[in-house]
């Protein structure tokens, strides 16, 4: 099996940051560690955790895949050099969203349906026609390898397709990228907890258990992304290709940048 990042970076604020840094990607290469992340939102991290990312890390470009309205709940704490992009990743639908904002406000959402097949038909419609995957297919692309972050409100589900495209793009296999997906259900653990005990209060437990299939990470849930993408594209180069102008030869120069 190929290797994970094992480094979850320690910051005690921050939720579900972590580097990419060495995934190998098929033909043996792995990913230049330091330069791509992924994370939820900075709105917690204190200024000495700013610091630690401006200077330690040196992380140059921040791309939220967030809402307005999730932004202005819950705006990121921004270290001096940041470079910041505000692109909404969700799909253009009135009956599914990743917005939890939104979600959290309207229990009226979740009636609908149940709960995994909310969240699958989420990930079916976020790898197409994608603002936000288009402006990171260009930060990739012509930053000369600056480091991004990329990252939503937890890190997992609009961050997840958004650093599986990325993964794709670089050479790395699938059984890889769901393993680093599914990584998002460990690392966010105590951060549910603490969400769950405060939703106890004022949630009955049909409530809740609904809330935690939504926060959880799971298998289905990326693989019906993935599958959505086969069904109309046949292959992931394809898609990447056609969906957001990723060629062999910009893929190339990708992999140049954020590959040893």
């Amino acid at each position: 099996m190929s290797q994970l990042s094992t480094e979850i970076l320690a910051i005690k604020n921050g939720i579900n940051f972590r580097d990419l840094g060495g995934i190998k990607t098929q033909d043996g290469r792995k990913i230049k560690s330091g330069l791509l992340f992924r994370s939820g939102d900075f709105n917690q991290i204190t200024l000495d955790e700013q610091n630690f990312i401006a200077k330690k890390l040196d992380l140059n470009i921040v791309l939220d895949y967030r809402d307005h309205t999730e932004i202005k709940t819950r705006p990121d704490n921004l270290w001096h050099q940041a470079q910041y992009f505000n692109i909404p990743a969700n799909p253009m639908s009135d009956d599914v969203t990743a917005n939890l904002t939104k979600e959290l406000a309207n229990t009226n959402i979740l009636k609908k349906d149940f709960p995994n097949d909310f969240m699958i038909k989420l990930y079916q419609l976020l790898p197409f026609n994608n603002t936000a995957y288009q402006t990171l297919v260009e930060l990739l692309l012509n930053n000369e390898g600056k480091s991004i972050v990329q990252h939503c409100a937890i890190g997992k589900d609009r961050t997840g397709v958004g650093v599986a495209l990325t993964l794709f793009a670089l050479g790395v296999d699938e059984k890889t990228i769901m393993a680093d997906y599914l990584l998002s259900d460990k690392v966010l653990a105590n951060f549910r907890e603490k969400l769950f005990l405060h939703y106890q209060t004022h949630l009955t437990d049909e409530e809740l258990e609904k809330r935690k299939q939504i926060f959880a990470a799971k298998p289905v849930y990326l693989q019906s992304a993935l599958d959505a993408i086969k069904n109309k594209y046949q292959t992931i180069n394809n898609w990447l290709e056609n969906e957001y102008q990723l060629n062999e030869s910009k893929r190339q120069t990708i992999q140049d940048y954020y590959l040893i």
